[in-house]
């Protein structure tokens, strides 16, 4: 057994999301699930050993797991219910004969930091989520299961369908030395692409064309900026949003600088082969240079630095923003502007590029977090049965999103689930399904959330306004057929690096992830463009050079 100095744990912090190589293949063949259907039950003469080859059995008598878990602020119950007792407690023990007790829960701003403590002092519970340093560290001190064989056995095949739908690496970064000793949360890299959307409303207005190179997005943001797209006689609107973090999920500029085919925050190869990072690279300089003349010229806000994505959100629904980068779902931060004026029309685009190249846009590793299974708990299997059981009833053929994803009210009950996950392709999937039902007039054939979102499309194309957003998403144009044309078009460029993070990266990746945004933000506000050969030169010194090199030995063992 490896140990280690238990002390250190009280010093490790939140590590990000590490890397994303996606493969991605149909979610939809969902026939072999049926051997794993929710309503398998055993007969009461049947024990708890004989329903261990039946991922869906229940356990008789039934068993009690001890877990600590994240608490997603703002997240509410109905009248009487609690995290103790909602809709997935009740399905854990009626189908699975699981009783969940909590040793305890928290904020997720501070769960990291109890569950550290938690470690430190060897009181874990049985099932736990942790982020990729905890994995890494609780591995080396031998205090997790091995679930190698438990998930051959337990798994659905729709379970291992969704959890290898990335090619494997997502498995792949939960397993050390050939076991597997963690459950992937899955997500999804693809669904984190960026598109542009652009107020077309104003392009026709103006009389502008839709943007092909990075040229038209600049000559858009300077006539959105300067031609008074709203009308009102006022200098007052502005052609592109950037948020203060710079990257993200809204207002961000991952696709821009995908644009110029420089690749931010992500591990690529370099000429050689050699895994090299993104945000270093001389393309990186072309990009910032761009952003620095839009700043300049009043194209971006000039409080930029101080304004989050919901800030940037509200300027775009009043009426004050005619293009941004983001994610495929950011229609529905724009439905408001919508409603409150029917003429805003925002579309999706594909990203622009600044050269006769097609820009490839950059696909993050989706996973954050692992589910783990203490050392020498009693029931390891436990785990995979409740994420089969989250699954199927979330996504499966059995699924019911009412009762246990979203209710009529807009109450996310997913999040009570103590397992959760959700398929790489399960939006662009849906995507596909609905336009196939559109085209056949006929929805026979979707699961109940893609029938959501088809019935959305029907009345929005029947004048309702409120389901605007999700046309802009699933609808024939809409964000998810500009991500499908990624896919088809092979204009993907994938994170290199799906491993655990090595020890460099936990002591200097805050370090170096400030070093950045202070650098990219000054520069483009105004510093000098060769701060950026000054930050390339801090960076490696910092523990770049050394972090690059632990990469690529990681990356030659995995060959």
């Amino acid at each position: 057994m490896k140990v280690m100095n238990r002390k250190k744990w009280l010093a490790i912090g939140l590590t990000g999301a590490m890397a994303f190589s996606l493969v991605a293949c149909s979610g939809n063949e969902k026939t072999e699930q049926s051997s794993a259907s929710a309503s398998s039950q055993p007969t009461s003469t049947e024990s708890s050993e004989s329903v261990a080859a039946d991922p869906m059995g229940k356990y008789d008598p039934p068993i009690e797991i001890t877990a600590v878990r994240p608490i997603t602020e703002g997240t509410k119950f109905k009248e009487g219910e609690s995290i103790d007792n909602n809709n997935w407690s009740k399905a854990y023990q009626e189908s699975l004969g699981i009783k969940i007790k909590y040793n305890w829960t928290i904020a997720t701003a501070q769960y990291d930091q109890k569950l550290n403590i938690a470690i430190a002092s060897d009181d874990l519970p049985d099932v736990m989520e942790v982020n990729a340093a905890q994995l890494k560290r609780l591995v080396e001190d031998d205090q997790l299961e091995d679930l190698s064989s438990l998930y051959d056995q337990y798994a659905a095949p729709f379970t291992k369908e969704v959890l290898s739908q990335d090619g494997g690496n997502a498995l792949k970064s939960g397993t050390f030395d050939g076991k597997q000793f963690a459950l992937p949360k899955m997500g999804s890299g693809l669904g984190q692409t960026h598109v542009l959307w652009i107020r077309t409303d104003w392009l026709k207005k103006l009389q502008l064309s839709e943007p092909k190179t990075i040229d038209d997005v600049l000559k858009i943001a300077e006539a959105f900026t300067k031609q008074d797209p709203d009308g009102n006689k006022k200098d007052d609107t502005r052609g592109l949003g950037i948020n203060k973090d710079i990257w993200g999920f809204y207002a961000a500029m991952e696709g821009f600088f995908n644009g110029f085919h420089a690749y931010p925050n992500v591990w690529v190869k370099d000429e050689s082969g050699k895994l090299a990072y993104g945000s270093i690279q001389p393309q990186m300089k072309n990009a910032l240079q761009k952003l620095q003349e839009l700043y300049k010229a009043g194209q971006i806000d000039k409080e930029f630095g101080t304004k989050d994505a919901s800030k940037v959100n509200e300027e775009a629904n009043a009426g004050k923003l005619g293009m941004f980068y983001g994610y495929f779902w950011n229609s529905g931060w724009l439905q408001d502007g919508k409603l409150t004026n029917p003429e805003m029309e925002w579309t999706p685009y594909p990203l622009p590029s600044i050269d006769d190249q097609p820009a490839k846009a950059q696909v993050p590793f989706a996973i954050n977090t692992y589910y783990v299974v203490k050392k020498g708990a009693k029931h390891p299997e436990a785990s995979i049965k409740m994420l089969n059981l989250v699954l199927e009833n979330i996504y499966g053929a059995t699924a019911n999103p009412e009762a246990y994803n979203v209710d009529k009210d807009g109450i996310a009950i997913f999040e009570y689930a103590l397992l959760y996950g959700e398929a790489p392709r399960k939006n662009l999937d849906a995507h596909l399904n609905v336009m196939d039902a559109l085209t056949a007039k006929d929805d026979s054939k979707l699961t109940a959330e893609e029938k959501g979102y088809y019935s959305n499309i029907m009345a929005y194309q029947g004048g309702d306004n409120q389901f605007w957003g999700s046309d802009k998403m699933y609808g024939e144009k809409g964000s998810l057929s500009v991500i499908e044309g990624y896919f088809k078009n092979q204009s993907l460029m994938n994170d290199e690096f799906f491993g655990a993070p090595t020890q460099t990266m936990i002591d200097n990746n805050a370090t170096l992830q400030k070093l950045q945004l202070e650098t990219f933000t000054r520069i483009i506000m105004g510093d000098s463009i060769d701060k950026f050969d000054e930050y390339v030169k801090k960076w490696k010194q910092l523990g770049g050079d050394e972090i690059t090199k632990e990469l690529n030995e990681w990356a030659l063992a995995q060959k």
